[in-house]
């Protein structure tokens, strides 16, 4: 099934947004991140996608009384990341309640740690990978790392991943259009989910089209809060087979 996941991104206790991940290009979509994902979930979501942004950038669980007031009042399941570096990070979350926790700088940087998570958790865990161009950012995207995509990304096949986030750095939070990957990423036997710039229906329509070449699902984000798409409209398109 092809699924859509409504973003809440917390930054300083509240919702926000980000323009291509740049922490001081902000605008607030709401002080209360579990209004926010409560919302989503009464408007028919049918999964989340949470992340602490401070945390990224920090490297640390820093929005953790957030993150568990969205895990304690909704009911559909939760992938939650931001500053997850330890495995008692992870042991943590999915203690709180997440269905799934995303690993990003620690797992990208440090493959035998990624490789023991999966061992540990399996698909309850899964990496982010982030890029700006050709290249990996880690640290909330605040780093570039000199590795490319290509060596990142065979990587982690490696540690044996059933799935991971792609996100297009230089596109997030700008609705300027999501669906122009990498071919790389496609017919890898592992299910990817695609973060970044996602404009409207068009879009997430063409996704659900790559489908078979491994394309099960899409993170949305600006494109729902400024009401260029809605939630029905989202799962009118999951329903569809």
């Amino acid at each position: 099934m092809f699924r859509v996941y409504p973003a809440v991104d917390i930054k300083g206790g509240r919702c926000v947004r980000l323009l291509r991940g740049e922490m001081e290009r902000e605008t607030v979509y709401g002080e209360r991140p579990w209004e926010t994902a409560l919302r989503w979930e009464s408007e028919g979501a049918s999964y989340l996608h949470v992340v602490d942004l401070d945390g990224a950038a920090r490297g640390a669980l820093v929005n953790l009384q957030s993150v568990e007031e969205i895990l304690r009042r909704v009911k559909v399941p939760v992938q939650v990341g931001g500053g997850v570096r330890r495995r008692e990070d992870v042991e943590r979350l999915l203690g709180l309640g997440a269905s799934r926790v995303i690993l990003g700088t620690r797992a990208l940087a440090d493959p035998s740690f990624l490789a023991d998570m999966v061992d540990l958790f399996g698909e309850k865990v899964l990496p982010s990978l982030d890029a700006r161009g050709n290249r990996v950012a880690v640290d909330g995207w605040t780093r570039t790392l000199d590795t490319s995509l290509a060596e990142m990304l065979q990587g982690l096949m490696r540690c044996g991943i059933k799935r991971l986030i792609y996100t297009d750095i230089r596109r997030d939070g700008t609705l300027a259009g999501g669906t122009a990957f990498p071919s790389e990423l496609l017919d890898l036997g592992i299910g990817i989910i695609v973060a970044g710039g996602i404009s409207g229906r068009e879009e997430l329509q063409r996704l659900k089209g790559l489908s078979c070449r491994g394309v099960e699902g899409a993170v949305i984000g600006k494109a729902l809060y400024a009401g260029k798409l809605t939630m029905r409209e989202i799962r009118q398109l999951e329903e569809v087979e």
